[in-house]
Parts: C-alpha cells; sequence; structure tokens
C-alpha cells in the first residue's frame, strides 16, 4: 500500500515537474496579452468557435494517432520479451548453454536499459554466437528462429521513433491553438483557459512522448521487462544454490 501511494505521487511530481516550464511561458505570455488587452488597438474577433474547433479537432486527430502507434509498440516489445525468455529458458537446459544463456540475457537486459547503438551492435553480434555456439552442441529447433526474429525486433522497436516531422507539426499546431486561446479569451478566463489547456494538451503529449520512449530511465511509462529480470535472477540464484 505504501508502495503504491509512494509510487503515485512520484509519478504526480514528475508530471508537474515537466509540465511546469510549459505553465511558466504560457503563464508571461497571457500576461503580456492581458496588459494589451485594454487598449484601442487591440483587435476584437467574433464567433472564433469555428476556428477553435477546426484546430482543436486536428490535435484530437494528431495526438490520437501517435498514441495509437506508441501504445502498440509498447505492448509488441512487452510480448515479444516475453517470447524471447521463453527460447532462452528453453537453451538454458540444453546440454552446455546455461551460463552463455544466462551471460545473454544479462547483456539484452543491460541493452534495454541502455540502447545506444553500441549496446545494440553487440548484442546482435552476441546473439549469433550464442546461436552458433547452440548449433555446435547438435542442439537445433524451430525457437531458434524465433529468438532471433524477437531479438532484432525488440532492438529495433527499442530505438524506434515517430517522424520528426509529425512530431513538429505536433508541436507547431498546440503552440498555436494555445496563442490563439490566449488571444481569444481575455482577462482571468484567458488565464483559467491557457492553464487548463496546457494541462491536458501538452500533459497528454508528454505522457506519449514518454511512451515513445519507454526505455528511458526518465520516462514516466515504462515498457514491462520484468519477464526477463525474473528469468535472470532466477537462474543466476539456481546456478549459486
Amino acid at each position: 500500500m505504501y508502495a503504491t501511494e509512494y509510487k503515485t505521487k512520484m509519478i504526480v511530481v514528475g508530471i508537474l515537474k515537466k509540465l511546469l516550464p510549459y505553465i511558466l511561458v504560457t503563464f508571461i505570455m497571457k500576461l503580456i496579452i492581458y496588459f494589451c488587452e485594454t487598449a484601442e488597438w487591440w483587435p476584437t474577433i467574433e464567433n472564433p468557435g469555428i476556428i477553435l474547433g477546426v484546430i482543436g479537432f486536428g490535435i484530437a486527430i494528431l495526438l490520437g494517432a501517435k498514441l495509437s502507434v506508441v501504445n502498440a509498440r509498447l505492448y509488441s516489445i512487452e510480448d515479444a520479451v516475453c517470447r524471447i525468455v521463453g527460447s532462452l529458458r528453453v537453451l538454458y537446459y540444453k546440454n552446455n548453454l546455461a551460463d552463455s544463456t544466462t551471460d545473454y540475457a544479462k547483456k539484452l537486459l543491460d541493452t534495454l536499459h541502455d540502447p545506444s547503438e553500441r549496446n545494440i551492435t553487440a548484442v546482435r553480434t552476441e546473439i549469433v554466437a550464442l546461436i552458433k555456439s547452440t548449433l555446435s552442441e547438435g542442439h537445433d529447433g524451430p525457437h531458434l528462429a524465433g529468438l532471433t526474429r524477437d531479438v532484432s525486433y525488440v532492438l529495433h522497436r527499442a530505438t524506434a521513433e515517430i517522424p520528426v516531422a509529425y512530431e513538429i507539426f505536433l508541436a507547431m499546431t498546440i503552440t498555436l491553438y494555445t496563442i490563439i486561446i490566449g488571444l481569444l479569451v481575455p482577462g482571468f478566463s484567458g488565464f483559467c483557459a491557457v492553464f487548463i489547456l496546457v494541462f491536458v494538451l501538452f500533459g497528454a503529449s508528454i505522457l506519449i512522448e514518454d511512451m515513445d520512449h519507454s526505455l528511458d530511465q526518465s520516462s514516466l511509462i515504462k515498457v514491462n521487462i520484468e519477464p526477463l529480470r525474473f528469468f535472470i535472477d532466477q537462474e543466476t540464484n539456481k546456478d549459486m544454490t
């Protein structure tokens, strides 16, 4: 219970910490607009609902499409890790393969924690060495093909990202929408409107971005690779006993 409450507090603090710069910038922008609203030259726009509706609808489509892609990627990585663990468990109980299988599992786990180009290249080389070692021991089976496929898939997905052009256009659209709200909603209501807008849109964008980088240590939403950790701990403890 305490652990759950602590984790919830850390998530809330993490979200607010990431939102704080956007809230401050937006507040300063609206404060400048607030002092300009009393000037005679300040324009008045009638019936801005159509403009706001079109941009808001576009943002909803862009965020929804990105969420769908990154959510599918996150769960596909978790599924592939489970299949990898299944294949490694089979290899572990083959003759003379226990140590090499455990070593490879540890290297794969370290790489998923730090998916740098160097680590990924090393793990790809190690899987080839493990397969060769397995075949040299006279072991073969369909799980070897599945293992190499799943490892390649996880390493590819670990570094894949949403196209940069899509990210830039989404950021431009959210920024434009925020500015328009700040310009069109006057007075204290404008401060409330931009605060809610930043909290909702920028908050959703930040969470989806964290899902897109679910292997980063600073991410609020992390991919679950617990099956791989459990396999390493279980087999390591077994070897020690």
